[in-house]
């Protein structure tokens, strides 16, 4: 079983996509978590399925929406390492890396 955790960075990198989204139209934001909640399911079940990235991270693409969540596989650890939008450069959180 794989174990999930977050950095704590986190929150605030969804709460700021949320809040980006409810401006562009209300109750998108809504739609984001749900979304992203997804992605991390995805995540959960095999983080192996996806490609460690040249930045040394994994890639994990939100559907429908331009972003993009981080993470890293250490045996059966999983750490959330950052949620971006897709055109961000990763200098912006590669320093966040376990």
């Amino acid at each position: 079983m794989w174990r999930l955790s977050y950095r704590p960075e986190i929150e605030d990198d969804v709460v700021d996509a949320v809040m980006w989204y409810d401006e562009k139209r209300p109750g998108l934001g809504d739609e984001f978590v749900t979304e992203f909640v997804a992605a991390i399911r995805r995540i959960q079940v095999n983080p192996l399925l996806f490609a460690v990235a040249k930045n040394g991270l994994r890639p994990c693409r939100i559907k429908r929406f331009t972003y993009i969540i981080h993470f890293e596989v250490d045996g059966v650890d999983i750490l959330i390492v950052a949620l971006m939008s897709g055109g961000r450069d990763d200098s912006s959180f590669i320093h966040r890396r376990g």
